[in-house]
C-alpha cells in the first residue's frame, strides 16, 4: 500500500493522532500490511518537521523523534519519474507532489491511502484506490 506524508503526519505529530494513521502504521510493523512511498516522503515530512519547530508546535526533540520513528519503520521509498507523474498532475489539477503518490499507487497497482482531504476530493471520482482516512468526507458543494 502506498502511504503518502499526511498519514506519517497524523500518525506522529502529537496534536493530529488519528486512530486509522496509527492502525495503519502498527499493520505495517506487524507485517500485516506493506508500506511504501515515493522517495518525496522524506523531505515532506522533514519539511513539515522544520515547519512545526519554527512555529513552536512541537520541540527539536520531538521532531528529531518523529524523524526517528520514520527512519525505523523502514517504508520503501521508490523514485517516480516525471513521465509517471505529469499525466496525472494535470489530468486532476493537483501539484507534482500529489502527483508522485497518485503515480506509485497506479504503477504498482496498489492503493493509496491519505489523510489529505484535499487529494482525496479532487481524485475520488476517478480513483477508486485512493482511500481518505481523515475520517467523515463532507459531499462537495
Amino acid at each position: 500500500m502506498v502511504v503518502d506524508a499526511s498519514v506519517i503526519l497524523a500518525a506522529f505529530f502529537p496534536d493530529e493522532a488519528q486512530d486509522q494513521a496509527q492502525a495503519l502504521i502498527r499493520d505495517h510493523i506487524s507485517r500485516r500490511v506493506r508500506l511504501v512511498a515515493p522517495t518525496l516522503l522524506l523531505y515532506e515530512v522533514t519539511n513539515a518537521v522544520v515547519m512545526a519547530e519554527r512555529r513552536g508546535r512541537i520541540s527539536q526533540e520531538a521532531g528529531e523523534g518523529i524523524l526517528d520513528s520514520l527512519e525505523g519503520l523502514g517504508i520503501e521509498r521508490i523514485p517516480v519519474t516525471w513521465q509517471q507523474m505529469l499525466p496525472l498532475a494535470r489530468a486532476f489539477d493537483r501539484s507534482a507532489y500529489y502527483a508522485a503518490y497518485l503515480a506509485l499507487a497506479q504503477a504498482r497497482g496498489e492503493p493509496l491511502s491519505t489523510g489529505d482531504l484535499h487529494l482525496y476530493q479532487a481524485v475520488r471520482d476517478r480513483l477508486d484506490w485512493v482511500r481518505y482516512i481523515g475520517g467523515e468526507v463532507e459531499p462537495e458543494a
